[in-house]
């Protein structure tokens, strides 16, 4: 074969590969507009943290980080209302406990992104919906319900943040909201692993709905050749009783424990706003254990029901959180721990 057919076949090629391209492109995005493969752009997360502890770097790294939001009364996050007050959590401000009223009843929540409310306006958060149902229950109390959930916080960061916010919410009552990842500081399993492509070349690249679809498929190799744990690997891993992970997850519900009864003389209490069946093999018994080992108060809540928001975001929807707030309520008005005049 000559050299110039050849080249006339080479180019035949690539011609024909260009136009698969280009028809596959335009059905993807066609099919894209009627039935999305991939989470909106407005629904994509926008929000600046102010670092507390360590640095942007850092984030992986479940040990060192520590941030909060930074204030903004008029953000948007996943097409819904980001409201940060000035201590850096999502939600409307509130006083210092000097300056509130004496017989205010104060409930702390600690958590992360399925207590800060990914994925779902502020008032159906169920910290916002309990807070409404028991001032409606106790109309002559202030009931206060402070969330201070941070997205891809673990045990070891609510720690530290109820240390920091302590002075100034001083609460009559601190609940906990575990979630089956917060044991986890070991991040191998969350970073997303992408093409090894020159800066220019992705920007150009990630304007194709075909490329961004494929991608993903680089990042499941990379994981198989690098032994790169999965999401059930990486917990496994966490709740191994002798791992790293565990020992600072224990060490830190110890610790919250310990705070909360010495500074309240009461026990703080602890729910799974996960459904049940996310903790398997045991995982369920370990956790509740570990608590009540450490003095809190077991909340008994039956998340078997658990909707997601939307396919592209696992985190529960407004119905989940208001079922979490019924059941929680239930237990705080069974148990009078909001004291009536």
């Amino acid at each position: 074969m000559s050299i110039a057919r050849l080249l006339a076949r080479v180019l035949q090629v690539l011609k024909t590969s260009l136009i698969i391209l280009l028809v596959t492109e335009a059905s993807l995005r066609v099919v894209n507009s009627l039935y999305p493969l991939e989470r909106p752009s407005a629904l994509s997360e926008k929000y600046e943290v102010e670092w507390l502890e360590g640095e942007r770097s850092s984030r992986l790294n479940g040990l060192t980080h520590l941030y909060v939001y930074k204030p903004k009364p008029d953000g948007m996050i996943y097409g819904h209302r980001f409201q940060v007050n000035r201590w850096g959590f999502r939600g409307r401000d509130f006083l210092e406990r000097d300056l509130e009223r004496a017989e205010t009843f104060r409930i702390m929540v600690l958590g992360d992104s399925n207590t800060m409310g990914t994925g779902i306006a502020e008032e159906e958060r169920y910290t916002n919906v309990l807070e409404k149902k028991l001032r409606e229950r106790y109309p002559t109390v202030q009931v206060e319900v402070i969330n201070l959930g941070v997205q891809g916080f673990e045990t070891v960061q609510e720690e530290k943040i109820m240390r920091r916010m302590w002075s100034t919410i001083r609460p009559n009552l601190t609940i906990v909201g575990f979630c089956v990842n917060d044991p986890n500081i070991t991040y191998d399993y969350y970073p997303a692993y992408k093409m090894p492509l020159p800066e220019k070349i992705r920007m150009l690249l990630n304007r194709s709905l075909l490329f961004r679809k494929l991608e993903p498929l680089y990042d499941r190799i990379y994981r198989q050749i690098n032994h790169i744990p999965t999401f059930v690997e990486a917990m496994q891993r966490a709740y191994n009783t002798e791992s790293r992970d565990w020992k600072i997850f224990e060490r830190s519900v110890h610790n919250i424990g310990l705070w909360v009864r010495e500074h309240t003389g009461q026990p703080p209490a602890v729910f799974l706003t996960d459904a049940p069946a996310a903790l398997k093999e045991g995982m369920y018994q370990q956790v509740h254990d570990t608590f009540v080992r450490e003095g809190f108060i077991w909340w008994e809540v039956d998340t078997g029901y658990h909707s997601p928001v939307s396919r592209f975001e696992s985190h529960p929807n407004a119905e989940t959180h208001r079922y979490l707030a019924n059941a929680l309520f239930q237990t705080i008005v069974e148990q009078n721990l909001v004291p009536e005049k």
